[in-house]
């Protein structure tokens, strides 16, 4: 019954509404369906007007104009698009049916023009907009647009140097022209990596096949929350984060798939990422790794910079290295002088596993791979024979230790970092150390979390008071320059900017306060200042300002992003690094290794021979005369070449991974 009620209805249906049906059809299927319409009816018209023009030449020929048949086809074409009209010595029907001609060709030929143009211009907008396909290999996909976009550009363009192609690809909802506009402002030189940008969404299969996903090399995923941000912006952040990483991994089938980085703030976030697809996703979580590098680097004078040294690609970095013939038996100890170039920091297992500052008696088996701290992977080269003696020196000279004093430290502002960075403190300091909060507002919530840790850590002394960080006088309340350290981490603010600007703000009222208790008392101020900046251009307004050591958010965590993309074992490395179990990198003074008389004559290898006495591994030295020269990579000096000769002073110190500062 039902199909003899569509029968008839179709049959209802005139031919000319189905014609025109059929032909709504056939046009709505875009640019082609239209050009082929125009084109089918310019030629239609042709062959029409050319059996006018031959019928029209029969009855009514041209005395004086005798046409062959090519030469009336060529004539019929080129009225169609307007080139020639009838001549005057045609009579009148030829007239008439070429006026008839090249008023149909100036409407059909027109409009072909006019859509082929519309056509190109809307290909130039498809350009503009990044719709278009990218065709390239084993390529870097950055999915998400942030701040730290430029530095991890910038990192990649280091690390791509040895490559003659390199290609980054972004995939934005921002607008393809933002996003060009940024790059060319803010990127200075390039090198051989070439930036692609698209619009799309990034966990849209389409959009994320359309940028190459299932040939791409490696993937980092932008979180667009902020540490400043409330918790619920970057729940939300992370979820978006999540269901990218899901994406990625449909988009492969699970097949072949790319090294995935993803920054998280929350663990349970970071738990359900690498969940998705274990061994291919590598969390990171920014407040975790800024707080304990803060807490290091406010103990221990230069650190920063040595950080800023090991991660990324500039300056040193970390490689897996073996030989191809071996290790010929040597343990770990003889290990460091069989390179000239490079340290070796630790071993990674066939397993995966890794050892970081393993016993000086440890034989390498064949199948590990030393963790070598270089500066290129080219310069690394196992030598059969050790390349430099160091000298020995006597057992008493390693005997002296650091005592260990209770320390006193003021934190200035509360984000996400700060819970972490109350917590590392308790876990370094001794008994009866002093770690105090500053805030411009102590909430409930603030002074409850605060509580907490202090409860936890009762051997600690903490306190959390309320103070109007604009006010001179309050801050001078504090009396500042009692502390071994202040940390002024970024406080809330709408843009990177503006957040930086209050972070400068209360580092240069601090520094004037040590001015002018050093002018009345005489007494040199020893406090030193770590400030967390967010925006890595403002480091040059940060040295000026007198601080020895800083933290840059950005640039910190982009490096880590760009290296760990490129190498996800690295991250392993990085957190024992920054952990307080196991080995950390300390400054110490250059009178725990040598005495007077030996600072004259020393090579690097020498300093490393000493450290190993104690038990350490030195990766290089500070000179301290050099602490304020950003030139010189402010006195930090890595891994040298082990013949190297130092001059080394009583004022400058070894930089070595050590159990503890003693």
């Amino acid at each position: 019954m039902t199909s003899n009620i569509n029968r008839n209805l179709k049959n209802q249906v005139s031919w000319q509404k189905r014609l025109q049906y059929n032909f709504d059809n056939f046009m709505s299927k875009g640019g082609l369906s239209v050009f082929l319409a125009l084109l089918s009816l310019f030629f239609g018209t042709f062959v029409v007007m050319t059996i006018v023009r031959y019928i029209s030449e029969l009855l009514f020929p041209n005395t004086n104009n005798v046409e062959s048949s090519s030469e009336l086809y060529w004539e019929v074409f080129v009225q169609l698009i307007g080139l020639r009209d009838t001549g005057d010595n045609a009579n009148l029907a030829t007239k008439i049916i070429g006026v008839i001609t090249i008023f149909l060709g100036l409407v059909l030929f027109s409009s072909l023009v006019a859509f082929i143009t519309q056509e190109f211009e809307s290909r130039l907008q498809i350009l503009r907009q990044g719709q278009s396909p990218v065709i390239e290999e084993n390529h870097t996909l950055i999915l998400g647009f942030s701040d730290r976009i430029i530095d991890i550009i910038k990192e990649l363009v280091v690390g791509n140097e040895s490559e003659a192609d390199a290609v980054v690809v972004i995939l934005s909802q921002q607008e393809k022209e933002e996003m060009d506009n940024f790059l060319r402002n803010n990127l200075v030189e390039l090198k051989t990596t070439r930036v692609v940008t698209r619009n799309g969404i990034i966990t849209n299969l389409n959009d994320l096949n359309k940028v190459g996903i299932k040939v791409a090399k490696s993937v980092i995923i932008l979180n667009d929350a902020k540490t400043s941000d409330p918790d619920e912006l970057k729940t939300l952040a992370d979820a978006r984060v999540v269901k990218a990483v899901l994406a990625v991994v449909a988009a492969n089938e699970e097949d072949s798939l790319p090294s995935i980085v993803v920054e998280l703030h929350s663990q349970q976030y970071r738990r359900l990422a690498e969940n998705i697809a274990p061994g291919a996703v590598t969390t990171l979580n920014e407040a975790d790794i800024l707080a304990r590098i803060l807490v290091q680097t406010s103990r221990s004078v230069g650190l920063a910079a040595v950080y800023l040294n090991l991660v990324g690609f500039e300056g040193n970095e970390f490689y897996f290295y073996r030989p191809e013939k071996g290790w010929q038996s040597v343990n770990f100890g003889e290990l460091p002088f069989h390179f000239s170039n490079g340290i070796p920091i630790g071993v990674r297992h066939v397993d995966g596993t890794l050892r970081i500052k393993p016993s000086k008696k440890y034989q390498l088996v064949e199948s590990d791979e030393a963790i070598v701290l270089a500066e290129d992977d080219s310069s690394i080269q196992f030598h059969r024979q050790p390349v430099v003696q160091p000298k020995n020196f006597r057992s008493s000279d390693f005997c002296k230790t650091l005592e260990r004093k209770p320390e006193k430290h003021l934190i200035i502002g509360w984000n996400s970092k700060a819970p972490i960075t109350l917590r590392e403190y308790a876990k370094y300091l001794v008994s009866g150390s002093e770690v105090n909060l500053v805030v411009q507002d102590l909430t409930s919530q603030v002074k409850a979390e605060f509580d907490s840790i202090a409860k936890n850590y009762s051997q600690i002394k903490m306190d959390a008071l309320q103070v109007n960080l604009d006010s001179v006088e309050q801050l001078l309340r504090l009396k500042p320059y009692e502390y071994n350290s202040i940390s002024i981490l970024a406080l809330k603010g709408e843009n990177s900017e503006e957040i930086d600007a209050k972070t400068l703000t209360i580092l240069l009222e601090l520094r004037q306060i040590f001015r002018e208790y050093t002018a009345e008392t005489k007494n040199q101020v020893t406090t030193e200042l770590i400030a967390e900046i967010i925006d890595s251009q403002d480091t040059d307004l940060v040295i000026k300002a007198g601080v020895k050591d800083f933290l840059l958010t950005n640039q910190f965590v982009s490096k880590i992003l760009a290296q760990v993309s490129q190498e996800p074992s690295v991250m392993s490395i990085y957190h024992d690094l920054f952990s307080v179990e196991g080995s950390e990198l300390y400054i110490k003074p250059i009178s725990l290794y040598f005495s007077s008389k030996q600072l004259g004559r020393l090579t690097f290898a020498d300093c490393v021979k000493a450290a190993q006495e104690r038990d350490e591994l030195c990766l290089g030295v500070k000179i301290s005369a050099l602490a304020q020269n950003k030139n010189q990579n402010f006195g930090i000096d890595l891994v040298p070449s082990l013949d190297k000769p130092l001059n080394l002073t009583f004022n400058d110190s070894l930089i070595t991974l050590a159990e503890n500062e003693t």
